[in-house]
């Protein structure tokens, strides 16, 4: 199953210029869009090394211009698996003065979460001891304050992402049915949206994969309605993000057992034909052919 951290490392990069514009509309002016963000993902590796790894959150960290010439740093970091953490202010604060040390660069940082406990939703790191005080404040944006239909409303294709995460705060309480409806109605609106093909297509990956359905017919319904949109296959960064992600899950080795096994276990997921073709070198149609043996269905129609 591809991780939730992973999606939102992927979505992040493939649209940071929007990420930008929904959460620093303030400033954006004020940052050069026309030099290219620079993600320094090894650099947040190292700077954070001893990173929990059994509570899995994404971060992101990248640089961007100002448009006197000035360099800024952005860290984002992202909680994607919805746990409380009495612990995360500080983290964020490691973070900071970490970053500030290695580059001696502003920073700004962006915290968003993804679950329903607001309080453990904090936006700043507090220390007082015999008359010294640190308080670090960073943005922070919580999912549960906000509705679908707001999210959607920032009219920022980032703000999908964001839309399809809200939809998930509650699997118990959405049937398969609803999530078919409720995903078929987010893109048809992207579809009118005016968006690029290939931001379509980044989200079609992200929404999909976010929440898997679990009946069989229901994705078959679903792929079938945005089937046309999904023909682009240029390299994208939540791609990249889903193909490491199988990689390192040992799913891509060239053997035949294990190929047919990745094409199973990406098609539960709900993972895209096409990227699954991928990920297997193998022929969509070859892919179409075992995923029909397994379901005794035509995975086309």
């Amino acid at each position: 199953m591809i991780r939730r951290d992973t999606l939102w490392k992927g979505i992040i990069e493939d649209l940071a210029e929007d990420f930008l514009h929904f959460f620093f509309p303030a400033y954006i002016d004020k940052i050069d869009l026309d030099r290219e963000l620079e993600f320094l993902d090894k650099d947040l590796e190292q700077i954070m090394p001893e990173a929990d790894t059994k509570r899995r959150h994404a971060d992101k960290l990248f640089k961007a211009w100002l448009k006197n010439g000035q360099e800024q740093w952005f860290l984002v970091h992202v909680e994607v698996q919805g746990y409380p953490d009495s612990q995360f202010a500080y983290r964020m604060f490691q973070y900071y003065y970490r970053i500030l040390d290695r580059y001696n660069k502003p920073v700004t940082a962006v915290a968003i979460y993804t679950d329903t406990n607001r309080y453990y939703h904090a936006k700043a790191y507090h220390n007082d001891f015999m008359g010294t005080e640190l308080i670090y404040r960073f943005q922070s944006f919580s999912l549960i304050d906000y509705s679908a239909e707001e999210l959607r409303a920032f009219g920022n294709s980032f703000g999908f992402a964001l839309e399809a995460a809200r939809n998930a705060l509650y699997p118990g309480s959405k049937n398969d049915e609803q999530l078919l409806v409720s995903k078929l109605d987010m893109m048809r609106h992207l579809l009118s949206s005016g968006l690029s093909k290939a931001k379509i297509r980044r989200l079609y990956n992200f929404i999909t994969t976010y929440v898997s359905f679990q009946n069989l017919e229901n994705k078959l319904k679903f792929e079938e309605e945005v089937r046309k949109i999904t023909k682009s296959r240029e390299a994208m960064g939540l791609e990249e993000a889903i193909l490491k992600e199988v990689r390192e899950q040992g799913m891509e080795k060239g053997i035949d057992q294990e190929k047919h096994q990745a094409i199973i276990r990406g098609y539960q997921n709900g993972v895209d034909l096409e990227l699954i073709a991928k990920v297997v070198d193998l022929p969509l149609e070859q892919v179409e052919r075992i995923i029909a043996s397994y379901t005794g269905e035509d995975a086309t129609n």
